[in-house]
C-alpha cells in the first residue's frame, strides 16, 4: 500500500484522502502489529500534503470475521488514528450493526463471495460517510487559544 501511495495519491494533489485499510493483510493472515507503523508513516506522508484523511476499516463480512486477527486490525486502526490525530469511519461496526442488531441477512449486505459489499450496503456506507464528512467540516476547529469561530 505505501508503493503506491506517492504515485496513486499524493501525486493528484488530494483535498481529501478516504484510506480502506487492512482487510487484504488480515485475509492473508499477516501479523498485525507490524502494521502500525505502516499506518503512521503512510498518515505522516498523507498529513504531510495537507490533505484531510478519513482511515475506513474493515468490511464486516463472513470472508474477514472468519480470520482470528480480524478483530486485531479494526483495534489497530481505531487506536492509530486516534493517536495520529485523524478521523476514523467505523465500516466494521456499522456493518455489524446491520446483521447483529437489525438481524439483516449477510446476502442483503455482502456480494456472493462471502467479501465484498454490494450496491445497497455502498450506497448505505456512502450516506453514512457523507453524513460524517458533512459534520466534521462544520465543527469548529479547536486551536491553541480554544474553538475557531467565523468572525461576525
Amino acid at each position: 500500500m505505501l508503493a503506491r501511495l506517492d504515485t496513486a495519491v499524493i501525486r493528484e494533489k488530494p483535498d481529501l484522502v478516504l484510506w480502506q485499510v487492512g482487510t487484504n493483510s488480515v485475509l492473508d493472515g499477516k501479523a498485525v502489529q507490524p502494521h502500525a507503523s505502516l499506518l503512521r508513516e503512510g498518515l505522516t506522508r498523507l498529513k504531510a500534503t495537507g490533505a484531510d484523511v478519513v482511515l475506513i476499516d474493515l468490511q464486516y463480512a463472513p470472508k474477514v470475521i472468519a480470520r482470528r486477527n480480524a478483530d486485531g486490525m479494526v483495534s489497530l486502526i481505531a487506536a492509530t488514528a486516534k493517536a495520529e490525530h485523524v478521523c476514523h469511519f467505523r465500516r466494521f461496526d456499522l456493518m455489524r450493526q446491520w446483521h447483529e442488531t437489525e438481524h439483516l441477512p449477510f446476502k442483503t449486505f455482502v456480494s456472493p463471495d462471502g467479501l465484498h459489499m454490494n450496491d445497497w450496503s455502498y450506497a448505505c456506507l456512502a450516506k453514512a460517510l457523507s453524513v460524517a464528512i458533512a459534520e466534521a467540516a462544520e465543527r469548529p476547529t479547536t486551536t491553541a487559544i480554544g474553538p475557531s469561530i467565523a468572525p461576525r
